[in-house]
């Protein structure tokens, strides 16, 4: 099982909604999203809710895990983000009437609760998982390390048959040993109660700047190595895995300089290439990069059905053709996800 990690921002949704309606998450796929604004981009009419509403009005098979972002570190970022977070710390009831809005779909959506120190309690999360099991058939529980021996013991009691749990370890080391413990109760607890087991990891450092990256090469900093191991008996055998799906686990910033790198997986080594432009400037997206991808053994090691089939493979085809301009950074973080999250669909199909 895999757990894409998304933001309910602009390429993210985008990627969500393209993946949606060729059937990625009908199988053993299921996207996390976390929510920090109220609406996709500042200038939309609809909410995030309505698009997801149509999107799993489109998708009668998907499942989807929605995480209300908490964080008191909200510098550096839009006024739409910092005011959406807020009232998530904030305001208790916020989440349940947010919620409310796609009750509908209490089979396939999954709701994710965590402890979070000086903003959620323990009582507030007892009272958000009484709410979240009574409205909908399965819940999910994120835990991070800091506070695993504290809430751990707390969730056990609460979980149900499948239920998640979803030990997050951000950006450290899956082999450290002092996971080696919380694995180990994770997969007692599974045995006890029928949960399901995921291992959450941010495998792309957030220092990893465009500027950084080598033309060509292996982009050795995104260790993607969870993705071999989470079944393994070392980790006691997890169910699934997740990862942000080579973006940042941080939140947005203002601002930031030209820098045009594609990065595209090759599913044979297990690992991130990056195609690097020679100067910083767009057209090298279209002049260069897409060159340098396509004539590359990663582009090749993927068949014809691949290429037609995936949406990233295809917009680089198309921006190859002239159908699409592909002088957009965002739109190449786009690429990068799509082809990646399809990549993994196919390991799982």
């Amino acid at each position: 099982m895999y757990i894409p990690v998304l933001k309910n921002r602009t390429v993210e949704v985008s990627v969500l909604q393209q993946l949606s309606q060729i059937g990625v998450f009908d199988h053993s796929i299921i996207p996390l999203v976390e929510l920090i604004q109220e609406r996709t981009r500042s200038n939309m009419k609809n909410t995030f809710f309505d698009e997801l509403i149509s999107i799993m009005e489109a998708a009668p098979n998907m499942r989807v895990m929605l995480d209300f972002y908490k964080s008191t570190r909200l510098r550096n970022t839009s006024d739409a983000i910092r005011e959406y977070i807020t009232r998530t710390v904030r305001q208790p009831d916020f989440f349940q009437s947010e919620l409310y809005k796609i009750v509908q779909f209490n089979d396939r959506v999954i709701p994710v609760l965590s402890y979070i120190p000086e903003t959620v309690s323990i009582e507030r999360l007892y009272d958000e998982c009484q709410f979240c099991q009574r409205f909908f058939q399965h819940v999910a529980f994120r835990l991070k390390p800091q506070e695993f021996d504290f809430v751990f013991g707390q969730v056990s009691a609460w979980i149900r048959q499948g239920d998640y749990v979803i030990l997050d370890i951000e950006t450290a080391s899956y082999t450290s040993p002092v996971f080696k413990s919380m694995y180990k109760k994770i997969a007692d607890l599974k045995r006890q109660t029928g949960c399901i087991s995921i291992v959450i990891k941010a495998h792309r450092p957030e220092d990893l700047a465009n500027n950084r990256m080598l033309d060509e090469e292996p982009i050795g900093d995104i260790d993607n190595g969870l993705k071999d191991l989470y079944s393994s008996s070392y980790m006691s055998r997890f169910d699934g895995f997740g990862d942000y799906a080579c973006v940042t686990a941080s939140l947005p910033t203002t601002g930031g300089a030209i820098s045009p790198v594609g990065i595209y997986y090759s599913a044979e080594n297990n690992f991130f290439v990056s195609f690097r432009a020679r100067q910083p400037v767009l057209s090298e997206f279209p002049e260069y990069i897409v060159p340098s991808i396509m004539s590359s053994g990663y582009w090749h090691e993927f068949n014809d059905g691949h290429h037609r089939t995936c949406p990233g493979c295809l917009e680089i085809r198309q921006i190859a053709d002239g159908v699409k301009s592909g002088k957009n950074q965002a739109q190449w973080k786009m690429i990068t996800m799509l082809h990646y999250i399809f990549a993994m669909y196919e390991m799982n199909a």
